[in-house]
């Protein structure tokens, strides 16, 4: 299921420039002299006459931490009751922010995303949002008062507190940004936009202009940290303009919406990466050709993330799992009914070249076999489409991987040099 935010209840009188709406990690959150520094430069937003309206994520390692808490008291803990305990964290930064304002000499008020009028649908910790109400928000706004409101949360059609899953905050603010008519979602990090790659990898990684919606899916879904991919899917939808920055000091920022789209040719936009990657092989499979691929559907069904999956007939199907989902649950039944035999190589990272039209020049993809092959160690298994070439390699050599890619793109050159 994917966020459908229905905007009919937006405030008929809201003017067109909508308010400004602004995410706060919560890296830029962690410690109570970073908040004070957010305070004041949400204060100085309002005090030039903007309409502000904030969204948070919860303080530092806070979700961490409350995972580790129901742990504590639950070997397995209800799906239910872990949205109850993992949604005051956002909660907390939220009130504490709003404290901060206040202190400062700011209206402010604090909601929860049921509060802001925030409805969800689907399973505890993978709710969507489909539907925004935001008339409290507007009439907050139409007081003077600076709205902060809870990220990553919200509530279903029964009245249920729902979380969103990873990252939701970002997705929370892109759809509060479009149910607002706010004219840009700016979200605050702690890095100068999105970066040509990992910056605490690559030292000379440049932070790029403008992204395309699609390229910064590709990006967030294959491992950079800076958006989530689903708040990235509902800007492209909802055409909302979404700007990268630095949440405490000035600089580059990057840009993401609709990017010169005319026959530029190839480009390579960033190198992602990601870690924590399976490869599963199932062998001497006795099904006839085609059995094993509907074999997987239950695999699947179980929320698994198949990824660069590839089928010989008779008898051989790889592919690579992200995530942590505990395949020793799940794998067994699988291989009795393929009568196969399973193994499972952990230890391995997927590192991506990202762009556009990469096919078309096949230096693209000369250089990606060149860098990897050029590691010298086993690379399993390699897939391409026209956005994003991606191969997997032992974990202990990705952080060598990124850097080679990102020197034999030129990219800390050609970044810099965009207009």
């Amino acid at each position: 299921m994917n966020e459908s935010i229905d905007c009919s209840a937006v405030d008929a009188e809201e003017p067109v420039d909508g308010p400004v709406v602004r995410k706060y990690g919560g890296s830029s959150l962690a410690r109570p002299e970073l908040v004070r520094g957010v305070a004041e430069d949400v204060a100085a937003l309002s005090r030039r006459g903007k309409r502000v309206v904030v969204v948070v994520s919860a303080m530092g390692d806070t979700t961490d931490h409350l995972v580790m808490l129901a742990e504590q008291y639950s070997a397995r803990p209800s799906p239910r009751e872990l949205d109850q305990l993992m949604a005051t964290g956002e909660q907390v930064s939220a009130a504490v922010l709003a404290l901060a304002l206040l202190e400062l000499g700011v209206d402010a008020v604090s909601l929860s995303g049921d509060q802001a009028g925030i409805v969800v649908a689907g399973p505890p910790g993978a709710g969507v949002i489909v539907r925004i109400d935001p008339s409290r928000i507007t009439e907050l706004l139409h007081d003077g008062k600076v709205v902060v409101i809870a990220g990553f949360q919200g509530r279903d059609a029964n009245g249920e507190l729902r979380t969103l899953g990873r990252g939701g905050s970002d997705t929370t603010a892109v759809a509060l940004a479009a149910a607002l008519a706010s004219h840009e979602c700016e979200i605050c990090t702690d890095v100068h936009g999105v970066h040509t790659a990992d910056p605490r990898l690559v030292p000379d990684t440049q932070p790029v202009p403008a992204v395309s919606y699609q390229a910064m899916a590709e990006l967030a879904y294959y491992g950079a940290r800076v958006l989530h991919p689903r708040s990235v899917l509902l800007a492209e939808s909802r055409r909302v303009p979404v700007r990268v920055l630095h949440s405490s000091r000035p600089g580059p920022a990057t840009s993401l919406g609709d990017v010169e789209p005319v026959e530029r040719g190839h480009e390579v936009v960033g190198i992602a990466h990601e870690t924590g990657i399976r490869l599963v092989r199932l062998t001497d499979c006795v099904l006839p050709p085609g059995a094993p691929l509907c074999a997987l559907t239950g695999l699947v069904g179980h929320g698994l993330r198949l990824d660069m999956l590839t089928s010989s007939d008779p008898g051989e199907l790889w592919f690579t799992v992200r995530g942590a989902a505990p395949l020793d649950d799940l794998l067994p039944a699988v291989a009795r009914e393929l009568d196969a035999q399973w193994t499972v190589e952990g230890d391995l990272g997927a590192v991506s070249v990202i762009g556009a039209a990469l096919l078309d020049d096949p230096m693209c993809l000369t250089e990606l076999l060149r860098v990897v092959g050029g590691l010298g160690v086993s690379v399993p298994m390699i897939a391409t489409s026209p956005s994003r070439l991606t191969a997997v390699v032992p974990e202990d050599h990705l952080d060598e991987a990124v850097r080679a890619l990102h020197d034999a793109y030129g990219l800390g050159v050609l970044a810099g040099a965009r207009p």
